[in-house]
């Protein structure tokens, strides 16, 4: 009786500190769960912001406007601006502030009511690089990454973004 009772134990033991099948596939990449990069007008925006896929689907959520020698767009709390003149596959570095080419801010507002602005002087690091301009369409693609910091808040990490927006001329 004490085998019987000592090798239920036993089996009960290994069943509870065995591995889950359900995490052969590994964990989901976050890269994965961001929009596809595409050249054709989809309107898809998204990051991985600190490591976490932000992926914003809604239109109105999302803004893309040229005006005044300038292209101006982003979502999910980006805000990037570029002027002419702008070409495909140029890197549009952040940091060239005196010359006023691009830059780039981030907000941040958490379901907590925190809120953080990191204005475009707070942005140390990061570019855009557009993979497609259409003037006759109205579309622009690319992508961009730029990390910033705000004394009162926590460091972003921007990377990975992509975007593939109609504008409005």
């Amino acid at each position: 009786m004490k085998k019987i009772f000592f090798s239920l134990f036993l089996l009960s033991l290994l069943s509870t500190t065995s591995c889950n099948n359900d995490d052969d596939n590994g964990p989901t990449n976050p890269i994965d769960q961001l929009p596809p990069e595409t050249q054709t007008g989809e309107n898809t925006f998204g990051f991985l912001l600190n490591g976490e896929p932000i992926n914003v689907t809604n239109t109105n959520e999302q803004v893309a406007i040229y005006q005044g020698g300038g292209l101006q767009f982003g979502a999910g709390g980006v805000y990037i601006v570029v002027l002419e003149p702008f070409t495909t596959n140029t890197n549009y570095n952040f940091m060239n502030l005196g010359e006023g080419n691009s830059r780039a801010r981030f907000t941040l507002e958490t379901s907590d009511d925190v809120f953080c602005l990191y204005e475009y002087n707070d942005t140390y690091q990061g570019s855009v690089i557009f993979t497609n301009i259409d003037q006759t369409n109205f579309i622009v693609s690319g992508t961009f990454e730029f990390s910033t910091i705000n004394d009162d808040c926590e460091n972003i990490n921007i990377t990975n973004g992509r975007f593939d927006l109609q504008y409005i001329p």
